[in-house]
């Protein structure tokens, strides 16, 4: 986990600039799994309260390529073009959750939410590691 972390953490690094990062073994992992029909509605959490600062990634089955598909540098959240493969994604406002609406069956493999807290002892880092099923219509 630790490669992934650092990976995802560079990503964010100029806006975390001057803030100091809680150690490495005080990062919370989160596993929760979701299952929802094609073309249903799905909403993936990340964090209560929202996090300062967010990126939701997504792992198709047998890859290891984690593709970001939306995030919020603390200016507002942005979901990336390139994730309409999955359905119709959406940050619900206040929240850092992911909405998927219309779900795709391509929509099936791992959603990671990397949060990041700005608290007063550093940056407080947690990963929520969601497992989406997807399957046909009538299940």
């Amino acid at each position: 986990m630790i490669p992934y972390f650092l990976f995802i953490f560079s990503l964010v690094a100029l806006p975390l600039q001057g803030l100091e990062m809680f150690e490495p073994e005080e990062v919370e992992y989160i596993r929760s799994n979701f299952t929802v029909a094609v073309g249903g509605s799905v909403t993936l959490h990340c964090g209560s309260p929202p996090p300062h600062i967010f990126i939701w990634g997504f792992t198709k089955p047998g890859t290891n390529n984690n593709a970001a598909v939306a995030y919020n540098y603390g200016h507002g959240p942005k979901v990336l073009s390139t994730s309409s493969d999955l359905g119709q994604l959406s940050v619900p406002e206040d929240t850092s959750s992911l909405r998927i609406e219309g779900v795709q069956a391509d929509a099936q493999g791992m959603f990671t939410c990397q949060a990041l807290y700005d608290e007063e002892q550093g940056v407080r880092a947690t990963f929520y590691f969601t497992n989406l099923s997807v399957g046909d219509e009538s299940t």
